[in-house]
């Protein structure tokens, strides 16, 4: 299994920076901001999403609208929603399934997803006393290595310093642990305080 995600990173690599190529035409002049690599809690999916403060300004304004605002009181505080009406609050700064952007159907990276399938049903075949632990390790190794091809993309500048980088998976109970640890190790100490502090008042 080793092997497997040493060949996967580079191949995650090479697909993102194709897809930001892609993206960036897409967006124009628009200012990236955030950027989030999302898998899902199996680990057999992986996906590219991106937002640029234009494209979040113009969620936030439909979140400004009184009936939206009416439901968002139902589910959060009267000081965030309130925050959220004043423009003061976004509530999908760092939520990659409300961004704007993402790699498309001709991506690699829909391709990586497959051997990531593959590779887990190939696993299932473990013995029943097992399974678990090798499941594990293959979640981990996964989130390990899209962070390690996070960081190639860094280095070779397909992301800017501007750009707030972490991994994320979607609708599991880990996400806040696996959206933190990433963020802080992928960014600069104030940044990482942007998140937290985004992701603190969110939950509250």
């Amino acid at each position: 299994m080793e092997q497997f995600f040493l060949d996967l990173r580079p191949a995650i690599v090479k697909a993102v920076r194709r897809d930001m190529e892609k993206i960036r035409q897409e967006i124009g002049n628009e200012h990236l901001y955030s950027a989030a690599l999302v898998t899902d809690s199996d680990c057999i999916t992986l996906f590219l999403a991106v937002n640029t403060e234009e494209a979040l300004a113009k969620r936030d304004q439909k979140e400004r609208k009184p009936k939206r605002l009416a439901e968002l009181r139902k589910y959060w505080s009267e000081e965030l929603v309130s925050q959220v009406a004043d423009g003061s609050f976004s509530l999908n700064r760092y939520i990659p399934d409300e961004w704007a952007y993402s790699d498309g159907k001709d991506s690699e990276l829909n391709q990586i997803s497959q051997r990531l399938y593959d590779q887990e049903e190939t696993l299932s075949n473990a013995p029943d006393d097992v399974y678990d632990e090798v499941h594990e390790q293959f979640q981990e190794q996964l989130l390990e290595t899209v962070t390690l091809a996070f960081e190639t993309l860094r280095t070779e500048g397909v992301f800017g310093p501007e750009v707030l980088c972490f991994v994320s998976m979607s609708d599991d109970e880990r996400t806040p642990e696996i959206e933190d640890a990433s963020a802080q190790r992928l960014n600069t100490p104030e940044q990482y305080e942007q998140f937290q502090n985004w992701t603190a008042f969110f939950n509250e």
